[in-house]
């Protein structure tokens, strides 16, 4: 999801950055996805990234020595609210939620769309004999 979502994408850039440091995961630097925030010191980062922590042994990216979390349904609908412009170019403004729908639709549909055009052998060899090549989409 990572790839559809980023500053470039954002329909309205100056609310992100009002906003940017409070959804902002500090591990990943990413858009939290899922948010968790440690019961100890109150932080909150993308529960992927605190899984991969854990992974490596290490419980908070703090150091907090008790570190429970837990998820942040407030900032995960918060989160929600935020529109992406679609990266294919189908012009649609995603809502952060349905991203994922969109994309697994909006790529189906693209390649549905995918022409190929066929040259004939005359045309490939009027192509190398000009040092040209052509791929017509």
């Amino acid at each position: 999801m990572e790839k559809y979502v980023n500053e470039d994408t954002i329909v309205k850039p100056q609310l992100y950055d009002e906003f940017k440091e409070c959804i902002i995961c500090p591990i990943c630097d990413s858009l939290m996805i899922e948010p968790v925030i440690c019961l100890e010191c109150q932080n909150t980062f993308c529960k992927k990234c605190i899984k991969e922590f854990k992974d490596k042994g290490v419980n908070c990216p703090n150091r907090c020595s008790k570190s429970n979390f837990k998820d942040v349904i407030g900032k995960n609908n918060f989160i929600s609210k935020f529109k992406f412009k679609c990266i294919n170019g189908c012009g649609e403004e995603i809502f952060f939620n349905n991203i994922k729908n969109h994309y697994e639709k909006c790529n189906s549909n693209n390649i549905n769309k995918l022409k190929i055009k066929v040259l004939s052998k005359e045309q490939i060899r009027e192509f190398i004999k000009k040092k040209i090549l052509i791929f017509s989409i």
